[in-house]
């Protein structure tokens, strides 16, 4: 499990950046889910059988988006 916590440049939680994110990213395909009090935690929770090319991928997508 990994997560990736969103803040604005004034340092409030960036929800609304975030789940636009999570939104383009499950249209491509990959499931990432929004955490955190505030929404604002993009988390991945891969199964444990992914493989390494899948997890490339999922990566590479996010950093896209990002």
């Amino acid at each position: 499990m990994a997560g990736l916590e969103l803040r604005t440049r004034t340092g409030t939680p960036a929800t609304n950046e975030s789940l636009k994110i999570i939104k383009a990213l499950l249209h491509r395909g990959f499931i990432f889910l929004p955490e955190g009090e505030h929404a604002n935690v993009i988390a991945f929770t891969p199964p444990l059988t992914i493989t390494e090319a899948q997890l490339r991928s999922s990566v590479a997508a996010l950093q896209k988006e990002l």
